[in-house]
């Protein structure tokens, strides 16, 4: 097995110390070809697939010789590799290939991200456009990628992150819970503040003010500079929220959740066996978006473009796997396969990936998972923004809750924040 932030040398000494032998034993003074260092920086929970990759690619070219870097999960040892690295970056040197995480906006990161913002790193032209090998790469003619998640990852009509997981809220109904009906997250909470069901109740208190950055979505364009969050709808539906929340409290008090809107992964499969119906939670305004968890870029300065690429593309396209049919009886060719995708934890991006990457589900639950998957609208990146917005909403929450603040007066500030904090950034 590959060691982290290394490249296996054994195979390089044996063919040096064969090399050096011959020589000496007829007197060829000859230098053998070096090979071409592709070199990837991921993540640490990416390790393993990507690992497989650079197994497959070396075993199916004896010109490339893959390094991969992981980023530390502690904060001691992730800073300063991050700062290495966007210093070299900066250089115009760095890695050929990036392999990225994104987290849910409730969490933290100790030691941050080496891409704070891809938004503005593809403005940056710290990325390669990767137009001229989609072009000529028939996956993305043949293959089922959801093509609406490609658009966030463009800056002026060209491509340069390719989006490799998303992140989207589903309620998980069985059939003894009632059929949301509306197509705002509004509609849904007026019916469901209606609703004698009290999971339903518990679902929706539980989801809104941890998530409240997935209330409005996209909330800024980039490229045009422009804020899209709408204070006046944003506060509207935060007073009506927090003032269902006061009204159910009681009712939900002391009673344990049966009912959770939930992120479609592994986790709700897992948790799910019997038939269910997923309904995609909306946004305020009716649009279905999923946040990306994971994508690949290619650095604008690296001399291999291409094969950093081609390796990329082997988490979503089935190369290994025909390769391994083509080499079914040949024993000596037992190379790693890849099953479409690269997150074992959130949403894959193409519908090909559900049955390996969810474990083998049942054929009802496939089924539902893509019809989910084809109703997402788009996709986005998870910011500073986004954070900052989740974070201020739930403290508001708290002073709401416990010091009997106005609703409306601190959500109007908290908007106001939000709006300021997006305007800084689409405009650095």
């Amino acid at each position: 097995m590959r060691k982290r932030n290394m490249v296996r040398k054994g195979v390089a000494v044996l063919s040096v110390c064969a090399l050096a032998a011959g020589l000496c034993s007829c007197g060829i003074d000859e230098k053998s070809e070096e090979k071409k260092i592709l070199r990837v920086v991921t993540e640490d929970i990416f390790y393993d697939e990507v690992n497989s990759a650079a197994e497959f690619t070396e075993g199916t070219n004896s010109e490339i010789q893959v390094e991969i870097q992981t980023l530390a999960r502690n904060k001691e040892e992730r800073e300063p590799q991050i700062q290495k690295l966007k210093t070299e970056i900066m250089a115009g040197k760095g890695p050929d290939l990036f392999l990225l995480e994104c987290i849910p906006e409730n969490a933290e990161i100790e030691g941050g991200f080496l891409i704070d913002n891809p938004y503005k790193t593809m403005q940056s032209g710290a990325l390669a456009s990767l137009d001229t090998f989609m072009e000529k790469d028939s996956y993305w003619e043949d293959g089922n990628y959801n093509k609406t998640f490609l658009k966030a990852g463009q800056y002026d009509g060209r491509q340069y992150i390719i989006p490799m997981s998303v992140c989207y809220y589903v309620l998980p109904r069985s059939e003894n819970i009632e059929e949301m009906t509306g197509d705002t997250l509004e509609e849904w909470l007026e019916q469901i503040r209606a609703s004698d069901d009290i999971r339903l109740k518990q679902a929706l208190c539980k989801f809104g003010s941890t998530h409240s950055a997935r209330w409005m979505q996209p909330a800024a364009d980039y490229e045009t500079k422009e804020v899209l969050l709408d204070k006046d709808k944003w506060v509207e539906f935060s007073e009506k929220y927090f003032q269902f929340r006061k009204e159910a409290y009681e009712e939900i008090s002391g009673k344990e959740n049966e009912l959770y809107f939930r992120p479609l992964n592994k986790t709700l499969l897992a948790f799910y066996e019997s038939q269910i119906d997923l309904q995609v939670v909306p946004d305020i305004e009716g649009r279905k978006m999923a946040s990306i968890m994971s994508y690949g870029a290619v650095s604008m300065s690296s001399d291999r473009k291409k094969e950093a690429y081609d390796f990329l593309m082997l988490f979503l396209n089935d190369r290994t796997e025909q390769y391994r049919k083509k080499h079914a009886d040949d024993s000596s060719m037992g190379l790693p396969s890849l099953y479409g995708y690269l997150d074992g934890n959130y949403m894959p991006v193409q519908e090909t990936a559900f049955e390996q990457w969810g474990e083998f589900p049942s054929e009802e639950m496939i089924q539902e998972m893509q019809e989910s998957f084809r109703e997402i609208d788009g996709a986005y990146f998870l910011t500073e923004g986004e954070r900052a917005l989740n974070f201020d909403v739930m403290a508001g929450n708290s002073r709401v809750t416990n010091l009997n603040c106005d609703i409306e007066t601190e959500f109007s500030k908290i908007a106001d924040t939000a709006i300021d904090t997006y305007k800084m950034l689409v405009e650095e």
